[in-house]
């Protein structure tokens, strides 16, 4: 078998969304298969290995429905072309901004907190909106080592339910603009506490079964290290109950855990996502990667479904905002939204005053 074949072969057989215990009646999985399979057969085998490689990767790009997966030549070069904003991922997210720009805005008090070495410090803030105290979490990044962060994220959490209480917030921004995923089991434990309920980090999760070509592939796929834990519900201790409204800010740099994050905070009562829609890479995860006589692939080990609304998010589409706006102007509008409430609110007030 060709090393390009070795490439498909494994691809077909363990890719996700093609593997899944519920593919094996999809008419769908089976034309996409098919498709992929006689793109596969029409590269030319007689041109020297990296030059295939590089056709794979472009029939992976087009063929192949997952964001997450990635294909490298014998220099280690990616060939799966990611699309990506016009914009940097350091562009918004307020965890990046200067002293000065967040007091511009009005955010008086904020705070940064070290997660990792050499990963961007996540932002705790508060800002007086009118008569309301609007609290702000910015996350620019869920990358990094997990099990190093452990204590940061802990302080974190903690550093968070202080702020709820002591300036009794009552609207929260998360903003996740510019975060592309890692690890936000933070955010599982985060909202549940808030909620008091179980959030879904996604409507169905499952190990798909590894069909590995040789035993140095067995043994990476029979590692569970890449696989995400399944934790039970956080529960909410005191004054950790959370009844204001909820704005989540996104935008198409928003990738794989992120869109757990945001998915898991869409379920909580009174929230709403603003900013434009996400990437669209999460329904391959837990990813590994497998080495290849020459080249090597990066593939999910999990297959993971989601739907919001009784809509079914898709895979390289993202999801969609309550509230589509620019990334650039998501922050505003969340902050528009909270002031024009206040008004509706005090002019409702005011109504009934003069009735009485």
């Amino acid at each position: 078998m060709s090393l390009i074949q070795q490439y498909a072969d494994f691809i077909l057989n363990n890719l996700p969304e093609w593997n899944y215990s519920q593919t094996e009646q999809s008419e769908k999985v089976h034309l996409q298969k098919q498709t992929f399979s006689q793109a596969v057969s029409e590269i030319d085998e007689t041109k020297e290995i990296d030059s295939q490689l590089k056709q794979l990767g472009k029939i992976i790009k087009d063929f192949v429905p997952d964001n997450h997966i990635s294909l490298f030549d014998s220099q280690h070069r990616q060939l799966v072309a990611k699309k990506e904003p016009p914009y940097s991922r350091k562009a918004h997210n307020l965890a990046y901004s200067s002293t000065e720009n967040l007091q511009n805005l009005g955010i008086k008090e904020f705070k940064h907190y070290k997660i990792q070495k050499g990963h961007p410090k996540w932002m705790i803030a508060t800002q007086l909106k009118g008569n309301v105290n609007i609290g702000i979490v910015a996350i620019p990044s869920f990358g990094g080592n997990a099990e190093m962060q452990v204590q940061s994220r802990k302080e974190f959490v903690s550093a968070f339910f202080e702020a709820k209480e002591k300036h009794k917030w009552q609207n929260i921004i998360f903003d996740f603009r510019g975060n592309s995923g890692g690890d936000a089991e933070v955010i599982k434990e985060i909202g549940e506490r808030m909620s008091g309920k179980s959030l879904n980090y996604a409507d169905l999760c499952e190990v798909i079964k590894a069909k590995p070509q040789n035993e140095k592939q067995a043994k990476i796929l029979g590692q569970t290290y890449h696989i995400r834990p399944q934790t039970t519900q956080y529960q909410s201790q005191k004054g950790d109950k959370f009844r204001g409204n909820i704005y989540i800010l996104q935008d198409r740099w928003c990738a794989s855990a992120t869109e757990g994050a945001i998915f898991m905070l869409s379920q909580i009562p009174k929230s709403k996502t603003i900013g434009e829609i996400t990437s669209g890479t999460f329904a391959g995860g837990a990813c590994v990667e497998i080495p290849f006589e020459q080249g090597s692939l990066i593939i999910g080990t999990e297959y993971r479904k989601r739907s919001r609304n009784g809509v079914e998010i898709k895979e390289k589409e993202g999801q969609f905002p309550d509230i589509e706006i620019s990334s650039k102007e998501a922050y505003t509008k969340a902050c528009q939204i909270i002031l024009n409430q206040q008004i509706q609110t005090l002019s409702l007030w005011q109504s009934s005053q003069r009735r009485e």
